[in-house]
């Protein structure tokens, strides 16, 4: 699956100038605040916030429906406990659907639908001891936003993004989402 996804993304990557129309292709960057959490079978879990960011390109079919892919970096949850560290870092690649439902010149609302292709790696330090792991998993994600028109061209996005389960193993389950703020650039 993981092959499958990034044939997906370089092919949506470079089919886009195939289909460039004017203002149809956008690129865009955002920051923002990430959230981690981990969940166990016996009821235990842990939460923390990072800074998380994406970058991310699309394409407009027409003004209501689209596409898009990119890349997101949740940061990382880490937690220390006397003489052991461990962190999970989390980033995806990801394709989604996208719909849009401009409100007037300046103003439009947006959704997205895809999947998403997830590396966790769990690092764990103690004193004679260390371990490091990855994981892959793919996952549903889901979005909403806002975006603000400077002009034809440059947008102010905000926007919140849910990547459901992005790893599991052992009873134990790790959930990822990006509440965000950025620019989008159309050419």
């Amino acid at each position: 699956m993981k092959k499958q996804l990034f044939a997906a993304v370089v092919g949506a990557a470079l089919a886009f100038p195939l289909f460039a129309q004017a203002e149809s292709i956008y690129a865009g960057a955002n920051i923002g605040r990430a959230e981690l959490k981990v969940s166990a079978d016996q009821g235990s879990s842990r939460k923390d916030n990072d800074t998380g960011y994406k970058v991310y390109a699309g394409y407009d079919f027409t003004q209501n429906f689209g596409a898009e892919a990119g890349y997101v970096d949740f940061g990382k949850l880490s937690q220390n406990i006397e003489d052991m560290k461990s962190a999970i870092k989390n980033h995806a690649f990801y394709v989604a659907a996208t719909g849009t439902l401009p409100l007037n010149e300046q103003f439009s609302l947006f959704a997205k639908a895809g999947v998403a292709q997830n590396r966790a790696k769990l690092t764990i330090n103690a004193l004679n001891f260390s371990k490091s792991e990855s994981h892959n998993k793919t996952s549903a994600l889901f979005g909403i936003g806002a975006a603000y028109h400077f002009d034809k061209k440059l947008s102010l996005v905000a926007e919140y993004e849910n990547f459901g389960k992005v790893a599991s193993e052992d009873g134990a389950t790790l959930k990822a989402d990006l509440l965000s703020i950025g620019l989008r650039y159309k050419f």
